[in-house]
């Protein structure tokens, strides 16, 4: 098994992350099995791009450092049928992107067989617990031990 493999399953492997695979599928009527092709094609393009931008880099630390509540049914149930909020993630992952967004978007959809919309919305609605998991398999706890935890993601 490669490290890329390796760093991707131990994100995947989070309790955090397995529910909210489950919860985004639900909340963006994908299946299960769909929802992980696309986060696991799309975390790789999301580090490939963070690895190339100091600035990016360094958003994702900052993120993988706060806490974060567990993911609830109740939580996608409200955020499936709250387009502010929905709006709110996407910027979120725009603010931290900037103009790499849809190009995110466009080669994972690719990499997944999957739309640009459902590789945006999976992504967008995923990611803060993804890139807690990542935080939180940085032993070092700092950038170090981050960037090198996010190279290990690379594509």
């Amino acid at each position: 098994m490669t490290m890329p493999q390796q760093s991707l399953q131990l994100v995947m492997a989070d309790s955090a992350v397995d529910t909210t695979m489950t919860l985004v599928a639900t909340m963006v009527g994908l299946n299960r099995d769909t929802v992980l092709k696309i986060v696991e094609s799309g975390l790789p393009v999301m580090a490939n791009v963070a690895d190339t931008d100091p600035w990016i880099f360094k958003a994702l630390f900052a993120q993988s450092r706060k806490p974060l509540p567990l993911p609830t049914a109740a939580y996608y149930t409200q955020l499936g049928k709250d387009v502010t909020a929905r709006q709110a993630l996407v910027a979120n992952f725009e603010t931290i992107y900037g103009g790499k967004t849809d190009t995110i978007y466009r080669d994972t959809a690719s990499r997944a067989g999957s739309t640009g919309d459902e590789a945006s919305q999976v992504l967008t609605a995923s990611m803060p617990s993804l890139i807690r998991a990542l935080g939180k398999a940085n032993a070092q706890a700092n950038e170090m031990g981050f960037g090198w935890q996010l190279r290990q993601l690379k594509a």
